[in-house]
C-alpha cells in the first residue's frame, strides 16, 4: 500500500543527529516516522507545523520505537545505524518481505506446539509452549564469516557445567599461537590432540550447554560472555548459539519434571559435570528472517547479515538494496567460544 502510494519519503545519509539538534532533515524523518507507523500522524502533522527543524522529545521517543523494529541500538541518537535503516525505500522493504515469505513457504506447515526458534538475523530466540510464545531471550549467534546454519533437530538434553572440546579449527587458529602459558591461565588442556577446556567459570560454554539431536558441531549454550547480550549487534560467535540467561531457560524447559529439575539444580550446587534428559522431545529450530512481526505486532526488518536475501533476490531475478550491517566497534580478544 505504502509503495503503491508512491513509497515513503528519502531520509538522506549525513551527519548524526543528536537529542536536542536542529537539522534540516527532520520533516523528512517525521514524515517517515508517519508513513512506517513509529509516530501518530496527528502528533506529526503538528510537529511539521512547528517548522523548526527541532529534534525534540517527542520525535526522538518515535525514533526510539524505530530503532527497536530494526534491532539498533535503543538510544535516540540517529548515528550511521539508524541512517542506515531510514535510507531503506518502501519498495526495497516490501521485496525484502517478499523474499522472507519466500523463504517461509521452504518450511513445513505442521510445526511443534512446543518448541525453541531462533532467528538468526535478529539474534532472538522465542520458546513456545502449548502453541504460543511463552519466554523469549537475546542470543549471540555466528559472524559472516562463521554464520549459524538454518537447521531443524529435536533437542535431546542439557549438560550441566559442560567441558569445551574446542574445534581443530579454532584450537589451531586462535588457541594453540597464543602458548602454553594461555592453555594454563584458561583452564585448557591437550589430549589426544584436542584442546580442552575444563567445566567452570572460565568455560566458553559457561554452566549449560543444550544438546541438539545428530547435531554435534552447532548447539545452543551459556556464556560467561554475558555482556555481548547488552548489543545492538550479537553476530559474533563461530557459529553455535549462545543464550542469555541460560541457566534459568535451562531450568524452565526441565520444570515440567521435578526430579529432572532436582537433578540438574544438584549439578549446578556441586558443578559436577551431568547430563540430564529432558524427557520429552522438544523441537528447535533455526530460521533466518530479515523481515518478521515481532512480539508486539509490528513489522519488524534487521540488516540482511549472511547476505541470504541478496542471493535469493539474485536467484529469483529480483532487483533490491538494502542496509548493510553496521558493527558497534566492540571486539573482544579473550572471546573464543564455539
Amino acid at each position: 500500500m505504502i509503495r503503491e502510494n508512491g513509497g515513503w519519503p528519502t531520509f538522506r545519509v549525513g551527519a548524526n543527529i543528536e537529542p536536542g539538534n536542529v537539522d534540516r532533515r527532520v520533516p523528512q524523518l517525521i514524515q517517515r516516522l508517519i508513513a512506517e507507523g513509529d509516530l501518530n500522524e496527528a502528533a506529526g502533522m503538528r510537529l511539521l507545523a512547528m517548522a523548526d527543524n527541532f529534534y525534540g522529545p517527542e520525535l526522538q521517543e518515535a525514533v526510539r520505537s524505530f530503532q527497536g523494529r530494526h534491532g539498533l541500538a535503543v538510544d535516540a541518537r540517529i548515528g550511521s545505524g539508524t541512517q542506515q535503516s531510514l535510507s531503506a525505500s518502501a519498495e526495497d522493504r516490501a521485496r525484502q518481505i517478499a523474499l522472507n515469505l519466500e523463504r517461509r513457504r521452504w518450511l513445513a506447515r505442521d510445526v511443534d506446539p512446543e518448541r525453541i526458534e531462533v532467528n538468526t538475523a535478529a539474534a532472538i530466540m522465542v520458546y513456545w509452549k502449548d502453541g504460543r510464545p511463552v519466554h523469549s531471550n537475546r542470543v549471540v549467534v555466528g559472524t559472516a564469516a562463521n554464520q549459524t546454519p538454518s537447521l531443524e533437530k529435536p533437542f535431546a538434553s542439557v549438560v550441566a557445567n559442560p567441558p569445551w572440546y574446542v574445534p581443530a579449527g579454532i584450537a589451531r587458529n586462535e588457541i594453540l599461537p597464543r602458548g602454553p602459558g594461555y592453555l594454563a591461565a584458561n583452564d585448557m588442556y591437550i589430549s589426544n590432540g584436542t584442546v580442552i577446556q575444563r567445566a567452570g567459570p572460565q568455560s566458553a560454554l559457561g554452566y549449560v550447554k543444550f544438546e541438539l539431536r545428530d547435531s554435534y558441531a552447532i548447539f545452543l549454550h551459556d556464556t560467561p560472555s554475558k555482556g555481548a547480550f547488552n548489543l545492538a549487534y550479537r553476530h559474533r560467535s563461530h557459529g553455535c548459539v549462545r543464550v542469555q540467561d541460560a541457566v534459568e531457560f535451562a531450568r524452565l524447559l526441565l520444570s515440567p519434571d521435578p526430579e529432572k529439575l532436582a537433578q540438574f539444580d544438584t549439578a549446578q550446587a556441586n558443578r559436577r559435570t551431568t547430563r540430564v534428559t529432558t524427557g520429552r522431545e522438544i523441537g528447535v529450530r533455526l530460521l533466518y528472517w530479515t523481515a518478521f512481526v515481532d512480539g508486539q505486532g509490528r513489522v519488524a526488518f534487521r540488516e540482511d547479515v549472511y547476505k541470504r536475501d541478496e542471493k535469493l533476490a539474485d536467484a529469483l531475478g529480483i532487483a533490491v538494496s538494502l542496509p548493510r550491517p553496521v558493527q558497534d566497534g566492540r571486539v573482544d580478544t579473550n572471546d573464543v567460544g564455539p
